[in-house]
């Protein structure tokens, strides 16, 4: 029975797992490149470590993201080799009207996006999904040590780990930073190993190995963002805490040996180079120079800090793109409501005096995630007194996402007698990943639409071309429909652009008979009925654009075809038709007919 138990656990975790890099995938997939806070940055160092073998140096007046750490940029760069850095294609095209710009737009696109930076992937756009791809495992490490954590504290109460590790896996913001570029991914990933192995090392603090663990993910962590100590400083309390309750300064001291000798054998040395190259270990006094504008002026005001708290909240759930795509209001109202519920659910576990039933082992464990929880806010209220509002977002305190889910689905689960808690955790998870999807395909993908499509959609097309109109324009293809009673025929012409069209050029539909006299026809710029007309295109773009055509109610019986041509309706000029490297007029006769009863 036991037996049968487990492994029915084992595929729950498997489950939740593959859920999760279904789900950050997806998410990877919707979310256009360069839509994330600084993911061109932390690209353009990938791209550096590719291009030069060296690692990048911080240079006075310019803002990029030389001053971080490198490991997460290592493992990304390896898994972006197969890609072309010198192929450009799906690099950005800046948009002026961005918000963040700072030239009055609105836009919530940083860049223009286009047809070339999208499936299958090529050049640039091949390195940065594959980079992404780096991430969407981190994050799945991630889930999986959540479960650790709580397997650790319960082993005899499993849902707690997995309802704590689904809320980690379809916390939208989470799922939406695990499917971009950014190094805070492998930071979470080593503070949830490093809170895991603290719940290890508490349970047998006399084990100097406990220890050394323990400092290897604070050095796995310390290589990818400096904001590690926080988990170092929390690390250093609980060994005190251990060697107190022992009354053991041999402890304290081994313990600090084992942890402080593995982070300077692994990441030492680049807090060396920092001092060699800088003049101090973290690089600090060109950072401050490089980016005053996000220093605090002054002192910060209580009206900040509700707006600190308010911004980290909702940014914490889900505030996507560059922080201005913006969740539904229901859906903060209802995380409020949750989180209230696990609140009410500890106060009262508090006032039952449930807390009797733990081991101590198990409320040591717990004191250690509250008092990660502590430190790492009041490390980001340290933080905002020196940092101006990009401080304020939620995924700067995901290191304690595990911890923090982990109490959450506890307080969650004391609201019901234990055999009903399986249920809960299966309601709750199949809220949240419906949730999950909701922000995918109702917020994020239509904030980004664009009307270029992707390139896998020419493999649908029924009639494949491949017809060039000048040295602009490309036809890769047809579709015809009619109605039902016959009386309209509608063609879609698949087309892309071979580069940037100068001029906004019409396209002719004609129809005509065997006798090539023309029955009706259709001309307007292609594109221009989805607002985005020739000279909004960019080179690569693919555009469907229909023509409708009604047909004259006394048309005679036959066969017909259909003539199209591309010309400038300012000279009437015609652009040349070539296939393959025959130049065969200035319009095309499709092969596909229409035949009139």
């Amino acid at each position: 029975m036991s037996f049968q138990k487990n492994r029915n656990l084992t595929w729950l975790v498997v489950l939740l797992l593959l859920a999760f890099v279904a789900w950050a995938s997806a998410y990877s997939l919707i979310t256009p490149a360069w839509e994330a806070p600084d993911e061109l940055g932390h690209f353009n160092y990938v791209a550096h470590l590719l291009r030069t073998r060296t690692l990048p140096v911080q240079r006075l007046g310019a803002h990029d993201e030389a001053h971080q750490p490198p490991l997460y940029y290592v493992l990304a760069a390896v898994a972006a080799m197969p890609a072309d850095l010198e192929d450009p294609t799906g690099a950005l095209n800046p948009n002026s009207d961005f918000i963040w710009a700072g030239q009055g737009g609105n836009d919530v696109n940083i860049g223009f996006h286009t047809s070339a930076e999208t499936f299958p992937f090529q050049g640039q756009a091949l390195a940065l999904h594959l980079a992404r791809g780096v991430s969407v495992l981190m994050g799945m490490i991630t889930v999986a040590l959540t479960i650790a954590i709580g397997w650790e504290i319960f082993p005899d109460r499993r849902v707690i780990g997995l309802m704590g590790a689904a809320m980690v896996a379809f916390n939208p913001q989470f799922l939406f930073v695990s499917g971009v570029i950014n190094n805070d991914n492998l930071l979470v990933t080593a503070a949830t190993g490093a809170w895991w192995q603290l719940v290890r090392a508490i349970k047998r603090p006399e084990q100097s190995r406990q220890w050394v663990w323990v400092g290897l993910w604070i050095a796995v962590g310390a290589l990818a963002k400096v904001s590690m100590f926080v988990v170092g400083l929390v690390a250093g309390l609980v060994l005190l805490a251990c060697a107190v309750r022992r009354r053991s300064v041999q402890l304290f001291i081994r313990g600090t040996l084992a942890m402080t000798s593995v982070v300077a054998l692994v990441a030492g040395w680049w807090f060396v180079r920092n001092q060699l190259l800088y003049g101090d270990p973290l690089g600090w006094s060109v950072f401050r120079i490089n980016f005053k504008s996000v220093l605090r002026r002054g002192p910060l005001p209580w009206s900040k800090v509700q707006e600190f708290f308010s911004v980290q909240f909702r940014s914490f759930w889900g505030v996507f793109g560059w922080m201005n795509v913006n969740a539904p209001d229901w859906f903060y109202t209802a995380v409020q409501i949750l989180l209230s519920l696990s609140l009410l659910g500890i106060v009262l576990w508090f006032m039952w005096r449930r807390y009797r039933t733990l081991t101590e082992f198990q409320k040591s464990a717990l004191v250690l995630l509250g008092l990660a929880i502590a430190v790492q806010e009041g490390y980001m209220l340290w933080a905002v007194t020196r940092f101006n509002e990009s401080w304020y977002q939620g995924r700067y305190i995901f290191p304690i996402l595990g911890p923090l889910m982990i109490l959450v689905s506890l307080g969650l689960t004391n609201w019901l007698p234990k055999r009903w808690s399986p249920v809960l955790a299966t309601g709750l998870t199949l809220a949240l990943a419906s949730v999950a999807v909701l922000m995918q395909s109702q917020v994020i993908q239509p904030a980004y639409a664009i009307v270029p499509l992707p390139k896998w959609t020419l493999w649908l097309v029924p009639h494949k071309t491949d017809l060039a109109f000048g040295n602009t324009f490309r036809l890769m293809g047809y579709k015809l429909n009619t109605d039902r009673n016959g009386s309209q025929a509608t063609l879609t012409l698949y087309w892309q652009a071979i580069q940037k069209p100068d001029f906004d050029y019409s396209v002719f539909v004609h129809l005509i008979n065997g006798s090539d006299q023309l029955v009706a026809q259709n001309d307007h710029a292609p594109g221009a009925q989805q607002g985005y007309p020739p000279t909004a295109w960019w080179s690569g773009d693919i555009i469907s654009d229909e023509s409708r055509i009604e047909l004259p109610a006394q048309l005679a019986a036959g066969p017909y075809r259909f003539r199209v041509g591309v010309y400038n309706w300012a000279t009437g000029e015609q652009l040349s038709v070539v296939s393959g490297d025959q130049q065969v007029g200035h319009f095309v006769v499709l092969d596909q007919t229409l035949y009139r009863p």
